[in-house]
């Protein structure tokens, strides 16, 4: 299953119109080969509907005459100590044992998946997601209907219910790039949180914890040498268990270590590697994965980097033209529409946004004061000069308000790690939701292994202290075939330097280069322009004036203070969405 979404009526004298059924089967996907593809359940309780694009080449439905269950993603229910079962088998056991009233298969899967599970008897429904909720389920809460999808996307798109801002939301993606918590940018639609299920039988809605990641105990002092040789045996164990036999698979390989640590993991597990990487020409991140490929010996592509947006960060069209290539299809991959990628090992286990003075602030209770250093040391703010004085202030005593909401409900044995759990519990969860949200338009499953639950699970039992600056990860790499260090590979700034000499006049990935600076100028002053020419949103919520004079600034200054448009700009985006910006157009 790739996609699924339903709606479910919270009274059983309250019928689903036929109307909001034929909606909701409109949106499901946006592709034509899903047009007649729409598969569907229904009874007088609840309508289902999915699309299965075949990627994952095992079936994510399960169908008894007591319940019915769908699974996107693979919940990886490791049965056994050699291999985990079937995601069929994974998502049956899974159904079971919810239905029973039980979390121990919950607990047991290793994945990154959502499901949803219908008891027909007792029309009850259930939602779940995996242990750190990458896997996103949207649910969207009415006085009649509960409705849900994988995709927030499908709830936007429907007009049978109205939706409004939820400005806390709003000021939290304006700063973070995602909301925090189970908020997103609507009052009443809420995604669920890491590690629960959310079940609704008539009027009642149950919330549940099945896993805890603060309750986790932490060592008080550790071997490195021994730690990092313990956490490269699992991470080397939830590689192999998403193989399940694989002999050849396609990765991303960039000249980074993330990356780089899977292909190496893959090639020792005797595993053939087509691999490719959109970079820059001429930059660290083209020729350090090239160099690495030749190395790990990869059959390895320099993608072109196409048009890149919010819908498109993994450059999908050139993914595409790669996954139909004669040298992509002559290697006769089993699964050729699933890739091996990187994702989550920079936060997870590199901390990568972490340093000692924000964990040293955390553990003697300056809260204050670690926040601060911890929204500076990552640039992360939000600046709202372009927007009215009453709406600047309602976002930003919103977000520090939900910031320090999610702070104070994580109660790690160290608290030192309180602010890496609030990464991952919200950067690291939200990371993969753009992917997810167009995975019917891209038409790729990812294989994340840096999210196996087991794996992070490990990492957070760890004391911290050794994991800053990519200490911990360059002696984990040193469990790795001896080609994966060395060739040179891009550093973070602060972090630990590569030590090996690199070609001279490469590009850096975290610079920008003029040409990109005057095309991101002239993007910003053209979306710009369209937040004014919408006369009902400019007038309610723009401080023109200061608009103005960051238009000229914008033109003949050799500043890019795109960043400005942020905050109005997120603003804009979901404000067009409601059923206000509806009322007005119309």
């Amino acid at each position: 299953m790739t996609v699924f979404a339903g709606i479910f009526t919270r009274y059983k004298d309250k019928a689903i119109p036929g109307a909001f059924i034929n909606e909701l089967r409109s949106v499901i996907s946006r592709h034509p080969d899903d047009q007649n593809a729409v598969i569907e359940f229904s009874d007088e309780r609840i309508y289902l509907a999915k699309i299965d694009i075949g990627v994952l080449k095992q079936s994510g439905s399960f169908f008894i005459k007591e319940l019915t269950a769908l699974v996107a993603g693979d919940p990886l229910l490791q049965t056994s100590p050699d291999m985990p079962g079937s995601r069929t088998e994974s998502l049956q056991n899974l159904a079971l044992d919810l239905a029973a009233g039980k979390q121990d298969v919950l607990q047991a899967c290793r994945g990154t998946y959502c499901a949803t599970v219908y008891e027909h008897t007792t029309g009850k429904l259930h939602l779940i997601t995996d242990k750190l909720g990458v896997r996103p389920v949207y649910y969207w809460i009415t006085p009649d209907f509960i409705i849900f999808s994988t995709a927030l996307r499908i709830l936007e798109a429907l007009s049978f219910q109205k939706k409004l801002l939820d400005l806390q939301g709003i000021a939290e993606t304006a700063c973070f790039g995602y909301p925090l918590a189970d908020r997103t940018p609507y009052e009443n639609i809420f995604t669920l949180y890491a590690g629960e299920t959310i079940s609704f039988m008539d009027e009642t809605i149950d919330r549940r914890r099945y896993w805890e990641w603060d309750k986790l105990p932490t060592k008080k002092t550790s071997d490195m040498g021994t730690s990092a040789k313990h956490l490269h045996s699992i991470f080397i164990d939830s590689v192999r268990i998403r193989l399940q036999k694989q002999k050849t698979v396609s990765a991303f390989l960039s000249g980074g270590l993330d990356s780089r640590a899977i292909v190496g993991a893959l090639r020792s597990l005797d595993v053939e590697v087509v691999t490719s990487n959109f970079a820059r020409t001429g930059s660290q991140d083209q020729i350090f994965g090239q160099l690495a490929a030749d190395k790990l010996g990869t059959h390895h592509t320099h993608l072109q980097m196409g048009k890149q947006n919010e819908q498109d960060a993994y450059h999908k069209l050139s993914v595409n033209e790669w996954i139909n290539s004669a040298t992509y299809t002559d290697k006769k991959l089993q699964k050729p529409r699933v890739i091996w990628s990187g994702d989550g090992g920079s936060v997870g286990l590199g901390h990568v946004y972490l340093n000692q003075d924000i964990v040293q602030a955390s553990r003697t209770k300056n809260m204050e004061e670690a926040k601060e250093r911890f929204l500076i040391y990552n640039n992360w703010g939000m600046s709202t000069k372009l927007l009215k004085p009453e709406t600047a202030s309602t976002l930003i005593n919103f977000l520090h308000k939900g910031i320090q909401s999610e702070l104070d409900s994580l109660h790690p044995d160290d608290s030192g790690r309180v602010f890496y759990l609030f990464l991952m519990l919200n950067d690291q969860r939200r990371h993969m939701f753009n992917h997810f949200e167009n995975i019917d338009m891209g038409r790729v499953e990812f294989e994340l292994p840096f999210f196996d639950s087991d794996f992070i699970a490990e990492i957070i039992k760890q004391p911290i202290d050794l994991f800053l600056r990519h200490i911990f990860y360059m002696e984990w790499l040193n469990y790795f075939p001896k080609e994966t260090l060395e060739v040179p590979w891009q550093t973070y700034p602060g972090h630990i330097p590569c030590p090996l000499p690199q070609p001279e006049g490469l590009t850096y990935q975290w610079s920008s280069s003029t040409e990109e600076i005057r095309r991101n100028k002239l993007h910003a002053l053209k979306y710009a322009k369209k937040l004014c020419q919408d006369s009902a949103f400019s007038n309610e919520y723009l401080n023109l004036f200061y608009l103005r004079i960051w238009v000229i600034l914008m033109r003949f200054g050799q500043s890019d203070r795109s960043y400005l448009l942020q905050a109005p700009g997120t603003l804009y985006r979901y404000w067009s969405k409601t059923s206000l910006h509806r009322e007005i157009q119309s």
